[in-house]
């Protein structure tokens, strides 16, 4: 998936959609919508796929995860639309923008990005990076609970918890819960990373949609109470994201040789948590919106959040191959103790 002459250098092995689901008090008109999204692909240059049903939010979840070229994908079922992005064309926070554009506006978050905040290093000097630490020191796994009969795609549930959450009183609450869960299996949480998704700048009010994305990385999170997450929220460096600039002679062997790598060490690259807060979201036409950011690396778990109305909708991503729905529900019911603690 390019943009421009843009190359999306990531692991190959995942599909890299990002899902978000929006609640409507009656069902949506699939012709009123299939219009505003041929607007929307045409203002893009995106192609305009046919909108897809579902008979229930999960089975449509479900067939809009699974790769496909397209950078958006929409689907309906019943009262609810379902958006699937190509994260290298969109990101969270421009998913609500296309909820705008498919006439559902206004949508506003107050999530901010995190601006010039210098990258810790380039788009090699993170790949090596991650990579040494892959083969080397890779961050902590989550004990699976496999579903009785293999499944393909990810598993994904989602809960609702009274109240607001800044990003660092949930990174607080999920290790935790992934400390907890971990010795329930007579294990020790060790090295505990914690990917945190960000954007480098909000696209503006009639700006393009497009991936502004930007990730902070903490490692050892077991070892910080509430106040030093703050603090490495504030003071970690942006990780640079996997689009190299211009393509120039060598970049086709040098992509080659990243994704090779990456495919050989996928189980132990990434994090052991994502988590991507799209912020306290004021959108009076929708009644609920729940976000699924990407499965990456060896654990595959991510986190999405999502206040709206007073309340807060979290849900957890992971492999289906390795995850049950109920074993995936305990853990983030687990998460959602902690935060009313």
């Amino acid at each position: 998936m390019t943009s421009g002459q843009e190359r999306w250098v990531a692991d190959p092995t995942i599909g890299w959609r990002i899902l978000l689901t929006a609640t409507v008090p009656h069902p949506p008109r699939t012709d009123g919508i299939a219009d505003h999204l041929a607007a929307l692909a045409a203002s893009q240059g995106w192609p305009a796929p046919p909108i897809r049903t579902g008979v229930t939010t999960d089975q449509l979840l479900r067939n809009l995860v699974a790769p496909d070229p397209a950078p958006l994908v929409v689907g309906i079922a019943g009262n609810e639309l379902v958006l699937s992005a190509h994260h290298a064309a969109v990101d969270g926070l421009a998913l609500l923008r296309v909820l705008e554009r498919l006439g559902l506006a206004p949508v506003h978050s107050t999530a901010r990005g995190v601006g010039d905040r210098p990258a810790a290093h380039g788009v090699l000097g993170t790949v090596a990076g991650r990579l040494g630490e892959a083969a080397f020191h890779p961050p902590a796994a989550v004990s699976a609970t496999p579903p009785a009969v293999p499944q393909s795609g990810d598993a994904m549930v989602d809960i609702e918890v009274p109240g607001s959450f800044r990003t660092a009183a949930v990174v607080h609450a999920a290790v935790r819960a992934i400390a907890h869960h971990e010795s329930l299996h007579g294990r020790t949480a060790h090295r505990v990373a914690v990917a945190v998704g960000a954007s480098s700048d909000p696209a503006p009010e009639g700006g393009a949609i497009d991936n502004r994305s930007a990730l902070i990385r903490l490692v050892g999170v077991e070892r910080l109470d509430l106040l030093g997450i703050e603090r490495a929220l504030r003071e970690a460096p942006v990780q640079s994201p996997p689009v190299a600039g211009r393509t120039r002679p060598w970049s086709p062997a040098v992509d080659r040789t990243t994704a090779t790598a990456m495919r050989i060490l996928a189980r132990r690259l990434g994090s052991t948590l994502l988590v991507s807060h799209l912020g306290e979201v004021s959108a009076p036409h929708l009644d609920r919106i729940a976000f699924y950011p990407v499965t990456a690396g060896g654990t595959g778990l991510s986190l999405g959040v999502v206040g709206h109305r007073g309340r807060t909708v979290l849900s957890l991503r992971a492999r289906a191959s390795d995850w049950d729905a109920d074993g995936l529900e305990r853990l983030l019911e687990a998460v959602g103790g902690r935060l009313s603690d």
